[in-house]
């Protein structure tokens, strides 16, 4: 007998939501519309922090306001990428995880001072790990994509999204949770661009910031196995066309930061 879902109406997978809609149809159709009003604004915005737990969950509380009562508040249930037979982090585990891959960040002074490959090694572990730790119930994509945005500006980096799929970037933090997360460097590297370049840069400037509606559009959907030809591309473009990307972990501790 499956196992009653808290955060949903009974009987459905439809979030418990302020508005009350109840039709999957309208429920999603209306999230959509609020979160995307949000990433528009904290793109112009941003909400300052220290790039840790707490600052993911007050953009996450803000991505949600009036929509769900549960910004920014740690999930308390177990959550997986759906159909992959993956999990995320047990619930319990969160505040720990979320101290060790924070405290690496800072220790690698945020990715500040950085050149592209270094950048987005860095940025890669991090958002690999994060990834894994999902701390929210829903809106975790959303979330980081804000949160790890505004880290590549503070950097001196910005990433230029019109280059990349979003559902191989997603199949991509899929596999780093079974993984690595060289996938999600083998993207990101490519569409790197100094904030210079894109201040001097009217055209693309504008291209930017229609980014956040136009990446988490709907789609067609594509198989495991053609989003696992993409990433095998990407991954080949980037050695092809940057050298080979920088080591990801040690071999003998496990996962760690890159030694940048």
């Amino acid at each position: 007998m499956a196992v009653q879902d808290p955060y949903a109406y009974p009987g459905t997978d439809v979030l418990i939501n302020i508005p009350g809609f109840t039709d999957p149809e309208g429920w999603k159709k209306a999230e959509t519309a609020v979160i995307a009003q949000r990433l528009g604004e904290l793109a112009d915005h941003p909400i300052s922090g220290n790039f840790d737990l707490a600052h993911l969950q007050a953009i996450h509380a803000r991505l949600v306001e009036g929509f769900y009562t549960w910004g920014g508040q740690l999930r308390t249930t177990d959550t997986g990428p759906g159909g992959t037979g993956l999990a995320h982090c047990r619930p319990e585990f969160i505040p720990a995880e979320a101290e060790r891959i924070f405290t690496a960040l800072h220790r690698m002074d945020y990715l500040r001072g950085r050149d592209a490959d270094e950048f987005s090694a860095g940025l890669a572990w991090t958002w690999g790990e994060t990834t894994v730790l999902h701390p929210f119930r829903d809106v975790n994509t959303r979330s980081q994509f804000v949160f790890f945005n505004h880290l590549a500006t503070e950097a001196g980096w910005i990433i230029d999204w019109n280059q990349i799929d979003p559902h191989v970037f997603a199949h991509a933090r899929t596999v780093a949770i079974a993984r690595d997360e060289k996938g999600i460097e083998a993207l990101i590297r490519p569409a790197l661009l100094d904030t210079e370049t894109v201040t001097r840069r009217e055209e693309l400037r504008q291209k930017m910031a229609e980014v956040n509606e136009r990446f988490f559009a709907p789609r067609p959907q594509r198989s495991p196995c053609q989003l696992d030809a993409e990433l095998n591309a990407a991954l080949h473009r980037r050695t092809r066309d940057f050298g080979a990307a920088p080591p990801y972990r040690s071999a003998n501790k496990g996962p760690q930061p890159p030694s940048l």
